[in-house]
């Protein structure tokens, strides 16, 4: 009913209704002074009543079902697409489109999808103007949609695109801000420089945005608050282009772009952060343990130099520290950044770990319940979360974060069908809420993706430990590094913890 209501007024039904009915008094009001005057019959009136009567309804349906715009009268489901496809849209809203690598030599994504990721980055931190998660954005690289379509998909007004081209020391970058709702070009540039001005390309790009919605504003974040290093700031986009795709060799050259970057400027807090978050995934990951966590120290320790009160830096740092299995004191971390910053979900995720690592299931469970309200494209926290009440025999909430986690997983999956991830971390809500045939449809369309991945395989071992495969379950945790601490605090694992291989592996692992 509400939404009935919400299309009335954006149609402009009222508006039209308001004018007839005005329009239509002052018809009769000259009726009623003329017709007698020129010697027409009273009844005359009478008719001329019937059939403004008649035309209201008329004129009620053709301002339901046309608009007009600058361009002409047009349906309306085609002038205001946005509006009418997802509800009330909010005019100040935005998705960013992966610029694309129009370089001779095509060997510029990382750089460009850098660019793209801090864009994003600048936009979110401008008040009341709500962009289009990261995860939305990346997901369009490649694809040929229509911007109504993109619009429609993501519920936003407008949508930002553009192109990079990049020849030795020289930059070329186009960008265009498109009205959804109408399809008209709001604002467009090409930019023509150095690669030195890169930080002027960025902070102007962002201002034209907000100046082309109308939106008030102090001072868009500078792109080169953290360094005036060029060659620094192109090595940082570089690692934020990796850092798209969280793979081992993925992470493994995010993290020495950023090292690159430190090491031509060691004030750039920004490339700090990125590198402790990197080697600190490295490390929890995907093992060779040592190296990594020896650089996520050495961020983490410079940071509490740089910025010790910024929630970026408290996080990195915490993060750092549970590579190295100090996880009450990332506790104490994620939870000082979190106080700095309440909507950071990533740290609320990362807490719950750090909370079950200790045993803390009950606080862990609810760190990832939160973190998952802070982010609707988060599937993983919803997911762990889920199979954290599942071992605590809290069965709604299992089923209530379990529902939750596979619809944003199967959403995912939609833009990157082969997400690991998303399958065995889903396969276990899945299996929660009861729908095992699917549930190891995902488990094992996971492994085969990459059966040495020790992330799938740890989590396989779970998929059929609960499902009472146990050598299974045994075969794929074998060959999985995991922590210790964790292994001992998943409830997933309960139906192997009397087995001899299984109190061989824990006894493997390093306490």
């Amino acid at each position: 009913m509400f939404e009935f209501f919400r299309q009335i007024r954006d149609r402009g039904v009222v508006k039209v209704g308001i004018a007839y009915l005005v329009g239509a008094w002052l018809v009769l009001q000259l009726a009623d002074v003329i017709f007698p005057a020129i010697g027409l019959h009273e009844r005359s009136i009478t008719l001329v009543l019937g059939l403004l009567a008649v035309g209201l309804p008329l004129a009620i349906i053709l301002a339901w079902v046309f608009d007009i715009t600058p361009e002409g009268i047009r349906r309306t489901d085609d002038a205001n697409t946005v509006d009418s496809a997802a509800g009330a849209v909010t005019r100040a809203s935005i998705v960013v489109i992966p610029f694309p690598d129009m370089s001779a030599e095509q060997d510029q994504q990382h750089f460009c999808d850098g660019l793209t990721e801090e864009l994003l980055n600048v936009l979110t931190c401008i008040p009341n103007l709500r962009v289009a998660s990261h995860t939305s954005s990346f997901s369009l690289a490649g694809k040929d949609l229509s911007v109504k379509e993109i619009a429609r998909r993501f519920n936003v007004a407008h949508v930002l695109e553009g192109s990079v081209r990049k020849s030795g020391n020289r930059i070329r970058v186009t960008a265009k801000l498109v009205e959804a709702g109408t399809d008209s070009l709001l604002w467009s540039e090409t930019y023509n420089r150095e690669l030195d001005d890169i930080f002027v390309i960025q902070d102007d790009i962002a201002s034209s945005v907000l100046e082309a919605l109308k939106l008030k504003f102090g001072t868009v974040r500078s792109a080169d608050e953290d360094t005036k290093n060029a060659k620094a700031y192109e090595y940082f986009l570089r690692g934020r282009g990796y850092v798209v795709s969280k793979s081992d060799r993925e992470v493994e050259l995010a993290a020495e772009m950023f090292r690159k970057a430190v090491e031509l400027d060691p004030e750039f807090t920004r490339a700090w952060i990125n590198l402790a978050e990197m080697c600190a995934i490295y490390a929890v990951f995907f093992g060779d343990t040592s190296y990594w966590r020896e650089i996520a120290k050495k961020a983490g320790d410079r940071l509490m130099e740089l910025a010790p009160n910024r929630a970026e830096s408290l996080l990195a740092f915490a993060y750092a520290l549970t590579a190295e299995g100090r996880f009450k004191e990332a506790e104490a971390e994620f939870l000082k950044a979190i106080e700095l910053d309440p909507t950071m979900g990533i740290a609320r995720h990362y807490l719950g770990r750090a909370q079950l690592h200790q045993g803390k299931t009950k606080a862990a469970a609810e760190s990832f319940a939160m973190a998952a309200q802070c982010d609707p494209e988060d599937y993983e926290s919803p997911l762990l979360g889920s199979n954290v009440y599942d071992g605590l025999g809290d069965t709604e909430n299992a089923h209530r974060l379990a529902r939750i986690g596979v619809e944003r997983a199967e959403r995912i999956l939609e833009d990157y069908p082969d997400n690991q991830r998303a399958y065995y971390l889903g396969a276990g809500g899945l299996q929660i809420l009861g729908d095992s045939e699917k549930a190891r449809e995902w488990a094992e369309y996971a492994l085969a993706l990459d059966p040495e991945d020790a992330a799938t395989r740890y989590n396989s071992a779970c998929f059929y430990a609960k499902a009472g495969e146990i050598e299974k379950a045994l075969d794929c945790l074998e060959n999985s590094v995991i922590s210790r601490s964790w292994i001992e605090n998943d409830a997933d694992l309960n139906p192997l913890r009397s087995h001899p291989r299984y109190l061989a592996i824990l006894d493997s692992l390093p306490a």
